[in-house]
């Protein structure tokens, strides 16, 4: 087992019985919030199985759901079941499916934290960001009545923001990143204001902002602390992929190796953060590094192979991304429309894949290249 211990041993430390544990591991008995706290705990995971607490209970809800329905057939597929059931109980907020619908509106700093964790989770993982939308929107009313933490308020309007870039509607991402802002200063926590202004630098690539804009706000998310935290990161990340779209190869370059130097210096619960908009890993590294590439400089295939090779199958955003980084490099539409045709239409529609799909598109039509163009034009109108 984990950090070496026994069943007997986890037991003893956990205060659960070997038999309670063992039919855990087979799948034979369901696990409490208490029991996924203190294994976690134990074995030093650092709240990573707390934060998938929250999808194991709306996959246990979907399966008694489908135990007690027989209306599967008015739907197209049994896929489209699970995503509307799982869509209608997320949509409650993650307040109410980790603490229960009376506890929620008593919910304490604590708790509100783990939520806020929980949709980290959820944001880089959901296959349509917009579906999160309605449970976001739960949560923030519990907290703005209850008079929850800034804190919170800070990341889940900064995860309104991230979902609004999504959809393509920079207006409202704009709007979503000054009330984040707001609330990051009010609770006077450095990391917390780095990291949603550095955010707010790393989306607006994407629409939001022109590149000198976002040299600017990831000036301010550097300003903010100067100690190695995940906002940090996404300050530097986004400041070297802007200077690269400027033409600013040197100084890109410069950044990207005080990005490398950085990275070395980041506790393990933000490196390991694998699954999680809150974490800040290898492959993100690499990601940026890939980004900058597409505009000059040298590093980007054996980036783009690192990349790939490191991250996690429920992340699809990421590696799309970076095969189109390759496309674009290589001005190859055929390589997009192969990237984009594997995705779903939700996926295509993602503003941080088509964002960089279209710049595809451009380059293969400055080249004059025939080929895949009207393919991905397709594509992209659908």
């Amino acid at each position: 087992m984990a950090e070496g211990l026994t069943l007997h041993g986890l037991a003893r430390r956990i205060g659960y019985t070997p038999g309670h544990i063992s039919d855990v591991e087979l799948a034979k008995s369901t696990v409490s919030h208490h029991f996924v706290v203190a294994v976690d705990r134990v074995l030093d995971a650092g709240g990573r199985l707390v934060a998938l607490y929250p999808a194991v209970l709306i996959e246990r809800e979907i399966a008694r759901q489908k135990r007690s329905t027989a209306r599967r057939e008015a739907l197209r597929s049994s896929q489209e079941v699970d995503d509307v059931r799982r869509r209608a109980f997320i949509g409650l907020g993650l307040s109410v499916v980790l603490l229960g619908p009376e506890a929620a509106a008593r919910a304490s700093a604590n708790d509100w934290d783990r939520i806020g964790h929980a949709w980290g989770y959820e944001l880089m993982t959901a296959p349509d960001r917009a579906a999160l939308l309605p449970g976001l929107a739960a949560d923030l009313k519990r907290l703005h009545a209850a008079g929850g933490p800034q804190r919170t308020i800070a990341l889940l309007s900064s995860y309104v923001a991230g979902i609004a870039v999504s959809n393509g509607d920079t207006a409202l991402a704009k709007r979503w990143w000054r009330r984040a802002r707001v609330a990051a200063t009010s609770a006077a926590d450095p990391h917390l204001t780095a990291y949603v202004t550095g955010h707010a630098a790393v989306q607006g690539l994407y629409g939001a902002y022109s590149p000198a804009q976002v040299v600017r706000l990831a000036g301010d998310a550097l300003s903010a602390t100067s100690a190695p935290c995940a906002g940090r990161m996404d300050a530097l990340g986004s400041k070297a992929q802007a200077l690269a779209m400027l033409g600013r190869e040197r100084a890109a370059s410069d950044v990207l190796r005080e990005l490398e130097r950085t990275f070395g210096q980041l506790p393990r619960d933000i490196t390991r953060e694998k699954l999680s908009v809150l974490g800040w890993t290898e492959e993100t590294m690499h990601h940026t590094r890939s980004y900058c590439a597409m505009f000059g400089g040298d590093g980007g295939e054996p980036a783009r192979e690192d990349a790939l090779r490191l991250y996690e199958v429920a992340d699809w955003r990421g590696p799309a991304q970076v095969k189109l980084h390759r496309a674009a490099s290589n001005v190859d539409a055929n390589d997009a429309v192969a990237t984009l045709s594997r995705l779903s239409e939700a996926q295509r529609s993602d503003r941080f894949v088509r964002r960089i799909a279209r710049h595809v598109l451009d380059r293969a039509e400055d080249a004059g290249s025939a080929t895949g163009t009207t393919e991905l034009r397709e594509l992209l109108a659908a």
